[in-house]
């Protein structure tokens, strides 16, 4: 016989219900034991930890007999089968939906993806499960306390979440009313607060909303001594200028104008289309530029972003999507943006973006539209200092959006004269572009009426008519316009006419040049000549066919400093891969390995800088190869790309080949491939840079059951050595970096490699004869190998070792080691010294030099999603702060980093110092406004704590430098 259905409540006082009915359960301790059985749901609880629970302290004498029949007690109200018992101790076996707390997260989570109107309701529903504080009798019990904290913020936000749902369906009243009560109960919500005042602004009482930021900044400098957040005061004076647009809620370094720009050449009759986009991105945060494919949408974003990026005083970060699938959006911007994750990239992004104040390209959507489109509505809600402009073939479907539709280019009407006509937009553009291909004098007044009417047919399409000039600059400009159908269809940008300009330009190459050019649409990158020619079919004449290819217009040349790359627009490259031999995709392969292979085998010696700049512009192409041999099976290709790239230890893959090469390791047809050695060591070394040290063990074990030569054994060997060293076991890290120098013929850049950890790993030790004798050795094995990036890891090695005995020297060396990195582009090395000598000018009162420092690496650490590293740069700045007298900062930073579950542990004598720093710094604040700064850290997000650290270094690294102080203590 079915039992009733049993509901837990735990938002309030714990309740029991049968049937929708209450159910008594009567005594302290049944009650309690429930509630630690929910708090761990569905997860089982020890036997001790129940006794910990219900007893505490006055354990019973017969433990395991007085918690059996406290949980006969329980099944009495709940079902024999709602407490189960198993070997690990016992567990609530109830559906998630039984206990209010589930449903409530439950009902968040189906929000996220609703219409407003219906996602107000839900929020309503699950707003209204809350009879009172989370496990409200066992809040201060410890085995309660984190989770009531967890539900209890889970609430704050639902709350904060439905006011911005007011906002946007129009209830602004609505909205103000609950955010004054949530601030009422939240005074120090800074969140909250920043809502409202939106809230206020647009219900016309702009006023009020800067009364409300007046009251907060006196509240938190008279009780925290603390200053409102950057995002806080950048309202104001948006409010204070009246520069919130009236769209959804959500409030809100010197400029670097931006390198993109698709092509080179004259920009024509776009000058009214630039000036409406400048003005629409500086007064609105979403825009979206539409058109069909060939309008002109790149190359118009391209022009206007320098000038954007004065406007805005922002850099500018441009994704390329036309050529991305779903899975890639997340992956594409993160790689746009530096950042060196490789999980929970959308988190990666976001939290990058909370704390950044740039312009956000987005560059050809359409293929990928329901991932941007999620993407850009997060950070409408979370980065308030970014604003996000897109070219898309359709709009994103936002409510905050601002649309820009491109229309064609101004033609000539049919009735004007030649001399009238030349003047139009698409006139211009397509005599530019003749020109440029055969220059010639004044054009007849037959030609020019046949460029109108040329011009006409294609509809003003800039694309078209680049395509035509240039096939008019060969065949004359009447058998192109004899050529071209009576009008273009623009739906998708690839169909009608202008696939028919793309078809005649391809038409009029030799069969040479077709083949060469599909073998080329594989790239969906750059290239340069040597990749043209390793892919090409007849390589011989690959340079002659690429210099065709780029007179055809078919490809184009993209200026990189003293190289020129080349590159393929999206309608060419879909074209010519429609085309392509069965070999292309293969040659693409072959051509990864190759380079990949060249490119360790340069970054151990002199070429070391050439070979890892080579990486980094290949990157994408070399996933995609990857991607391509794992989806066909071809797991040879992909095996020697994948070690190749571990080689290169001192550059950072990127999440995407970090992911790639996981997948190769636990391939079941890899160990079947000449290169499964190499390749299951780099994923044994990208498994332990993720974390995962018993993945990493097991692969890297693997690796080297199957080496043979000294490079597999290296990777093998770095692999469980990093790993181990992760996991904790120090002396088993040491073993297999001396495993390292016993390799026969081992190259002296993995040499130095060995030789570098080991002084690291003895001078934590406290072995300061043999970390010396290392270092030196690491040293001398990486002026043998030529290898700039193993030269800076010796130095930094070096650096570290001199710093208990002589940290002047030690700063020298560090600042050395993070100079060369630079120089090779070795951004692992360049980030480990940097902080290292951060830590040292710190500790000798060289306040000026290390926050100019600490700010640029908590830049780069940011990029990199490195929280560990960033946690280690906020505590050592937070001894800055201590010094300056800016104690509040340095408590927040240090009561965040003390619970935090991404800040590193202390070890060593770093645990003392800290101790006695944060002991010195809420000794001057007292301990009662010490607690509640601490209390503000608890609860802001991470990227919040940052933003704040960020900003008081800013503010006293601008303040006149009074010269040397004393060391922190």
């Amino acid at each position: 016989m079915a039992q009733d259905p049993v509901e837990i409540g735990v938002l309030g006082a714990l309740e029991v219900r049968r049937a929708g009915a209450p159910a008594a359960l009567p005594g302290v301790r049944p009650r309690t034991a429930l509630a630690a059985l929910a708090v761990h749901a569905p997860h089982p609880v020890s036997v001790d930890g129940l006794v910990a629970a219900v007893w505490g302290d006055a354990a019973p004498v017969r433990p395991r007999g007085a918690v059996h029949t406290v949980v006969s007690r329980l099944r009495a109200v709940l079902g024999g089968e709602a407490v189960r018992a198993g070997p690990a101790g016992y567990c609530l076996t109830l559906p998630d939906e039984a206990v209010d707390a589930g449903r409530f997260e439950a009902l968040r989570r189906r929000a996220l993806g609703l219409p407003p109107p219906q996602a107000a309701g839900v929020l309503d529903e699950a707003l209204a499960l809350w009879r009172g504080p989370a496990y409200a009798e066992f809040a201060d019990r410890d085995f309660a306390v984190a989770e009531a904290a967890r539900l209890e913020e889970l609430r704050l936000r639902t709350v904060e979440d439905r006011a911005v749902l007011a906002l946007r369906t129009g209830a602004v009243d609505d909205a103000v009313s609950v955010l004054e009560d949530l601030v009422t109960e939240q005074p120090l919500r800074e969140h909250a607060h920043e809502l409202l005042m939106t809230a206020l602004y647009r219900a016309g009482r702009a006023a009020e909303a800067l009364d409300r930021f007046s009251a907060l900044r006196c509240t938190l400098a008279d009780e925290l001594g603390l200053d409102p957040s950057p995002a806080l005061r950048d309202l104001q004076l948006r409010i204070l200028g009246h520069d919130l647009p009236p769209g959804p809620a959500e409030p809100s370094a010197r400029p670097v104008p931006p390198a993109w720009r698709p092509a080179a050449d004259a920009f024509v009759g776009r000058e009214g289309d630039t000036e409406e986009l400048l003005r629409a991105v500086a007064a609105h945060r979403l825009v979206c530029v539409t058109g069909p494919g060939g309008i002109g949408k790149s190359r118009l974003v391209a022009e206007a972003l320098p000038e954007l990026s004065r406007r805005l005083a922002r850099p500018v970060v441009v994704v390329e999507l036309g050529d991305a699938v779903p899975a890639q959006v997340d992956a594409r911007v993160a790689a746009a943006l530096g950042l060196g994750a490789t999980e929970a990239l959308r988190t990666a992004v976001l939290e990058y973006l909370a704390v950044s104040s740039l312009v956000l390209v987005l560059d050809g959507c359409e293929r990928v539209l329901g991932e941007v489109r999620d993407l850009v509505e997060a950070v409408g809600r979370t980065a308030p200092r970014v604003h996000v402009l897109g070219t898309s073939r359709h709009r994103w479907e936002l409510p905050a959006e601002q649309v820009l539709p491109l229309a064609p280019l101004p033609l000539p009407d049919p009735a004007d004269t030649p001399d009238r006509a030349a003047p139009a937009a698409a006139v211009q553009l397509f005599l530019d572009r003749l020109r440029r291909a055969r220059p010639a004098g004044p054009l007849s007044a037959p030609v020019l009426r046949d460029v109108g009417e040329l011009c006409r047919r294609l509809d003003g399409v800039p694309l078209a008519l680049e395509l035509a000039a240039t096939q008019a600059a060969t065949l004359g400009v009447r058998p192109v316009l004899e050529d071209v159908g009576s009008g273009l269809q623009l739906d998708d940008g690839a169909h009608g006419s202008l696939r028919a300009v793309v078809a005649r330009s391809y038409a009029q190459l030799g069969p040479p040049d077709r083949a060469l050019l599909g073998r080329l649409s594989a790239f969906t990158g750059t290239f340069d000549c040597d990749a043209a020619e390793h892919v090409a079919p007849e390589p011989r004449g690959a340079r002659a066919g690429l210099a065709r290819l780029v007179q055809a217009s078919l490809v184009l040349p993209v200026e990189n400093g003293a190289v020129t790359r080349y590159r393929l627009l999206g309608i060419v490259r879909a074209f010519a891969a429609e085309r392509a031999d069965d070999d292309a995709a293969a040659a693409l392969r072959r051509w990864a390995a190759e380079h990949a292979e060249r490119c360790a085998r340069e970054a151990a010696g002199p070429a070391c800088g050439t070979a890892l700049r080579a990486l980094e512009l290949a990157r994408g192409d070399l996933a995609s190869a990857v991607a391509g041999a794992l989806a066909a099976g071809d797991l040879g290709p992909a095996a020697r790309t994948l070690g190749a790239l571990g080689l290169c230890v001192h550059w950072i893959p990127g999440p995407v080949l970090s992911g790639l090469v996981l997948r190769a390791g636990e391939h079941p047809g890899l160990d079947g491939t000449a290169a499964a050695a190499l390749a299951l060591g780099a994923a044994g070394l990208a498994a332990a840079e993720r974390g995962e040290p018993a993945r990493a063990r097991r692969l890297g074990a693997r690796a080297l059951r199957g080496a043979s030569t000294p490079r597999e054994r290296f990777l093998a060997l770095a692999a469980l050595g990093i790993a181990a060293m992760y996991a904790g076991d120090r002396e088993e890290a040491a073993r297999c970096w001396q495993a390292v120098l016993a390799v026969p013929r081992l190259p002296d850049a993995y040499a130095s490699d060995a030789h570098a950890v080991l002084a690291l790993a003895c001078a934590a030790a406290g072995a300061a004869r043999e970390a010396e004798e290392h270092a030196a050795a690491a040293r001398r094995a990486a002026e043998r190998s030529g290898a700039g990036s193993r030269v800076a890891f010796a130095l930094y090695a070096s650096g570290e070792v001199l710093l208990p005995t002589d940290p002047g020297v030690a700063a020298d060396v560090l600042r050395e080691a993070a100079r060369i990195a630079d120089g090779v582009r070795a951004e692992q090395v360049s980030a480990v010294a940097k902080v290292a000598l951060l830590s040292v000018l710190t500790r000798t009162g060289r306040a000026a030099e290390a926050l100019g420092l600490a700010l640029t690496l908590l830049e780069l650490q940011r990029r990199g999603g490195h929280w560990p590293q960033l946690w280690t740069t906020l505590r050592i700045l937070a001894e800055l702060f201590a010094a300056a007298g800016r104690p509040e900062a340095a408590e927040l930073v240090l009561a965040a980093a003390e619970t935090s579950e991404s800040a590193p542990g202390l070890v060593g004598d770093d645990v003392e110092r800290y101790r006695r720093l944060r002991a010195t710094v809420r000794e001057g604040l007292g301990a009662d406004r010490a607690h509640r700064i601490a209390t503000v850290a608890r609860l802001l997000p991470r990227t919040e704590v940052l933003d704040r650290a960020r900003d008081t270094a800013e503010e006293l690294s601008a303040r006149p430098s009074p010269g040397p102080g004393p060391a922190a203590t």
